[in-house]
């Protein structure tokens, strides 16, 4: 298959799998309102592990030890609207072992807790495995509250945050 055919299928295929998203995250009627929620959804089975409300570009951070530094790793996100998620930037602690960077606005703060900025990179959703409490803790922060990820969802799974439009009832 030529690169221009290949192209073309990748876009195809992320075409399929963003209007999946929407099919799973839409339940409002149109021109329902803003209300949204933020799900934690295990992906092999399509459950509802968590669901929070947020509004239209309200901040998110998906918060977890790193497996080799042991220290902690922050993906700062906003959640703009159903299917749509920024990624706007990453904080850590790291000890920066020279495994080198996607992106490339660095800042090292005078604390040493790392910063990789202005990301801004549009995501469907956010995929990840569930860490155990002791090695990963992941953990949800909104709106300075702190969710401790492994108490609705079992180490080891599949798990993707989602922006969906609130059911009906949250919106009433």
């Amino acid at each position: 298959m030529g690169r221009a055919a290949r192209s073309l299928a990748q876009r195809l295929t992320g075409l399929a799998g963003a209007l999946v998203l929407t099919a799973l995250c839409v339940t409002a009627a149109p021109g329902a309102g803003p209300a949204l929620v933020l799900n934690l959804v295990e992906t092999d089975t399509g459950r509802v592990a968590l669901s929070v409300p947020v509004s239209p570009g309200e901040a998110f951070t998906v918060w977890f030890l790193h497996s080799y530094d042991r220290a902690f790793f922050a993906e700062h996100y906003r959640a703009l609207a159903p299917g749509s998620i920024l990624l706007t930037n990453m904080t850590f602690k790291s000890n920066l072992n020279g495994g080198g960077f996607e992106y490339h606005d660095f800042y090292l703060h005078p604390d040493g807790v790392g910063e990789l900025r202005n990301i801004n990179e549009p995501r469907e959703e956010v995929h990840f495995m569930m860490g155990s409490p002791d090695m990963a803790n992941h953990t949800l922060i909104l709106r300075g509250e702190r969710i401790r990820l492994v108490n609705y969802v079992s180490p080891g799974t599949l798990v993707s945050f989602r922006v969906c439009h609130a059911p009906r009832k949250e919106r009433d």
